[in-house]
């Protein structure tokens, strides 16, 4: 089946160039190509938005980091097999095995505690912190009850980001 009306726009030596002054319109631009053209403009902005929310630098950053504490406790759990328990590279692999957890969760409490700027990024956040328990992992202080608990402050934070996008809509 041919298409009738392509999806992608006219070559470049389709168009005639004209100078910037010109009041002469380009050849083959017709005022509904034009049209077409502004209609997308609603969307850039809020699409650009969502590009620019911090909430999806921070899953990607949570991603990265978990997948590298999974790649140190492997090698730590290598190095005591190949040298045994108390051997310098198991003990080696066993303190890089802890920098990466301590990095999971300062990247965890980042995610926590950073408002995203985009109910699309509000969304994420929610969605990838369920993710995280569905595929079995926990977030840092999940059996506190209150203010210090992670998943207080995660509360705490998409409210205050649902209010700043309300105020600003407003």
């Amino acid at each position: 089946m041919t298409e009738r009306y392509p999806m992608l726009p006219p070559a470049a030596d389709m168009l005639r160039r004209l100078p910037d002054d010109s009041a002469e319109p380009a050849e083959g631009l017709s005022r509904r190509m034009a049209l077409a053209g502004l209609a997308v403009l609603p969307i850039a902005p809020p699409a650009c938005a969502a590009l620019a929310d911090p909430a999806f630098g921070l899953i990607a950053a949570k991603r990265a980091a978990d997948a590298a504490h999974g790649v140190t406790i492997d090698a730590e759990d290598e190095a005591g097999y190949r040298y045994g328990c108390r051997s310098d590279e198991a003990i080696e692999a066993a303190l890089q095995a802890e920098a990466a957890a301590h990095l999971v969760n300062r990247v965890a409490w980042r995610l926590a505690r950073t408002q995203p700027t985009t109910l699309v990024g509000i969304a994420a956040v929610l969605r990838f912190a369920n993710q995280i328990e569905d595929d079995g992992l926990e977030w840092p202080s999940t059996d506190t009850v209150g203010p210090a608990g992670w998943h207080y402050q995660l509360r705490a934070t998409m409210a205050a980001a649902l209010e700043a996008i309300i105020r600003r809509a407003a």
